[in-house]
């Protein structure tokens, strides 16, 4: 029985695999500059928002807003859909999806 303790815990310290994509990690954060864009969806979530948001050239991020993220948590502010904002923060791809963990909101 202790064995399989110290076995369990060392599976979980396992490193990506490159024979197995689905172990591979897919993000890779890395802080943004401004990224200016229109709102086009709202998604409500447990301590801010996720906006939606569509640049002049046709990119789409997924930008999570929460009091807890931002560098200066009073400048937290609800978004309207139809609004131009700037955010800042950490940037990341998954599936595909461009996300960002805003750290300043304009």
């Amino acid at each position: 029985m202790f064995l399989t303790i110290p076995v369990i815990l060392a599976s979980c310290n396992l490193p990506n695999n490159p024979e197995n994509p689905e172990m591979q990690q897919e993000e890779v954060k890395s802080q943004t500059d401004f990224i200016s864009g229109k709102v086009t969806e709202i998604q409500p979530g447990k301590d801010g928002y996720t906006a939606r948001i569509k640049t002049a050239e046709g990119q789409e991020y997924l930008a999570t807003v929460s009091h807890a993220n931002l560098t200066d948590p009073t400048t937290y502010r609800a978004v309207t859909v139809g609004e131009t904002v700037r955010v800042k923060g950490d940037h990341w791809e998954m599936e595909n999806q461009q996300h960002i963990t805003v750290r300043e909101l304009k």
